[in-house]
């Protein structure tokens, strides 16, 4: 009886160690199977983009929130996804607030990456939690680097896509790529390249004797300017006049390049644009001014800047309209443009606003 005993015993530890065993085994098989899955979830939820610095970065499928990493990046993205946006690089200016939702200048302030005013607050960034932080703007020789060592101090995928003049329209198709939403960026797309083929078009028409010469009047006495050639002078070359600010140093930062009453005697250009209000009542009452021939035969004009300079400032889409507003300006019978009706149109595709009449009138002071 003992012994019957004894082999019970020893079955049921050995049934209860296999029962044990099995258990763990299911277990730990269980734990792979779930690790697996989650991997390959993971995995499914991103998608491999490649930006336009041949860069491959893994972002999510679906983009619900992103970050500019500057002024340039920020209108951009205000422009075709303000809701998106999780930031700003810097805040709207007071002249802009009248155009701009109450609830996008709520949006907290990040500071911007690049540039002379360079302030990333990289914990208010990384609280935010963008999927994304995008970069928007001119090849820099060191983009690559930059890109790659913004994405591993913050952790989150970081794009750039390039952007100019001429090639607006591919920069909102990329980024409708990105964002996986055509249908927001494409009705841009089409409006940029219209605006770039329009003035080509006018540009190759034009003989040399019929262009027209520009200065561009900006600091506190007008005699900042962007030359020839700078980034910010682009819109002066796309319409096809003649920037008088030539055989000087081109500087595409800060206050452009500084040149003398005497130059401007010499160079005596067709028209003269005023940066701001300040700069057009200086140099139409001024009587240093009055020895310029486009003074004395009222060929002075107020650049438009709500809610952003039409030339630059900052050199982005605001150029678009700078084009046409330049153009019919200065080659009318080329471009033979209603202006309001043209700048309505703008705002309310870029803007996301509807100008009113006297909104228009305030925008358009002097510049006609």
């Amino acid at each position: 009886m003992k012994k019957i005993f004894q082999l019970w015993l020893l079955a049921s530890i050995v049934l209860l160690t296999s029962v044990a065993c099995g258990n763990r085994k299911e277990q730990s098989t269980d734990t792979t199977e779930k690790q697996t899955t989650t991997s390959q979830q993971t995995k499914a939820a991103t998608r491999t983009f490649v930006d336009s610095a041949d860069r491959k970065v893994q972002v999510p499928v679906e983009i619900k929130k992103i970050a500019p990493s500057g002024s340039l990046a920020q209108l951009v993205l205000y422009t075709s996804s303000p809701d998106l946006l999780v930031g700003l690089s810097g805040s709207f200016a007071p002249k802009a607030q009248e155009y701009i939702p109450k609830k996008y200048q709520a949006l907290p302030v990040f500071g911007q990456f690049y540039g002379k005013s360079a302030s990333l607050n990289m914990e208010a960034l990384s609280a935010a939690a963008p999927d994304v932080i995008i970069d928007i703007g001119e090849v820099k020789k060191t983009i690559k680097e930059d890109m790659d060592k913004l994405q591993d101090q913050l952790a989150i995928p970081t794009i750039f896509i390039e952007a100019n003049l001429k090639n607006m329209g591919e920069t909102y198709q990329k980024l409708g790529e990105l964002l996986g939403n055509t249908q927001e960026t494409e009705p841009l797309s089409h409006y940029c390249q219209q605006v770039i083929t329009k003035a080509e078009q006018v540009k190759a028409q034009l003989p040399d004797s019929k262009r027209k010469s520009v200065y561009y009047a900006a600091g506190k006495a007008g005699l900042n300017t962007n030359a020839e050639g700078s980034f910010h002078a682009q819109v002066l070359d796309e319409v096809g006049v003649k920037n008088v600010v030539t055989g000087v140093d081109v500087v595409s930062t800060g206050a452009g390049t500084t040149v003398s009453m005497e130059q401007l005697l010499q160079w005596q250009p067709d028209y003269i644009l005023a940066e701001s209000k300040d700069v057009y009542r200086l140099i139409t009452t001024d009587a240093a001014w009055q020895e310029l021939t486009a003074v004395k035969e009222g060929r002075v004009y107020q650049v438009p800047t709500v809610p952003y300079n039409f030339l630059s400032s900052p050199p982005s889409v605001n150029r678009m309209i700078g084009i046409q507003w330049l153009g019919q300006l200065i080659y009318p019978e080329q471009y033979q443009l209603n202006l309001k009706k043209s700048v309505a149109e703008f705002y309310d595709l870029f803007y996301h606003t509807q100008p009113n009449a006297d909104q228009l009138a305030k925008i358009l002071v002097h510049a006609q």
